[in-house]
């Protein structure tokens, strides 16, 4: 098995980030949808100005994830932010999970969102949710793995598009509603 790596990521990672969000939202999200309103979204959401100031913002913590030294995945927090139906006082969003599909099946999913309970954890939170798309049956049955449970839904739009994701959340160990 190759050797991975999660390291914090610094705004001088905003290209490497940019690259690996395009990427795997492409990979996934492609064939669901209009060339151009694809385009236009991933422009907007994961440009690299976009990313670097993400990246200098401290409620926006992220983390690399390397294969044998590559770039191949990463995930971003989202410091006490809440959508209607989180529980908890302290949530955190889990904002980005994203690996590439040639990095996937092999742990390395479940190694960025062990890293992502401990940094939330870490931050006192007592909550981490995600938002996710309906259809993506592979995440869903891998956050349904990691603990997480429906509480609620929103509209995600890529242009023209209008889809709905479904928020999950995962109790990180307080009592919740």
């Amino acid at each position: 098995m190759p050797a991975i790596a999660i390291r914090p990521a610094t705004p001088e990672d905003a290209a490497i980030l940019a690259d690996l969000a395009t990427r795997t939202f492409r990979e996934t999200f492609e064939q669901h949808t209009s060339g151009p309103d694809l385009e236009a979204f991933l422009a907007t959401a994961y440009g690299e100005a976009i990313q670097q100031a993400e990246l200098e913002d401290p409620a926006r913590p992220a983390r690399i994830l390397e294969v044998e030294g590559v770039p191949m995945g990463f995930l971003q927090l989202r410091l006490g932010h809440r959508e209607p139906g989180v529980p908890g006082e302290r949530p955190v969003e889990l904002q980005r999970i994203y690996v590439l599909r040639a990095a996937q099946d092999g742990g390395r999913g479940a190694a960025l969102m062990a890293e992502a309970v401990e940094m939330a954890q870490a931050w006192g939170a007592d909550v981490l949710w995600l938002g996710v798309w309906e259809n993506n049956h592979k995440a869903l049955a891998f956050y349904a793995r990691s603990g997480f449970r429906e509480v609620g839904d929103h509209v995600f739009q890529i242009g023209n598009q209008v889809d709905r994701d479904l928020i999950l959340a995962l109790d990180l160990g307080r009592d919740l509603p």
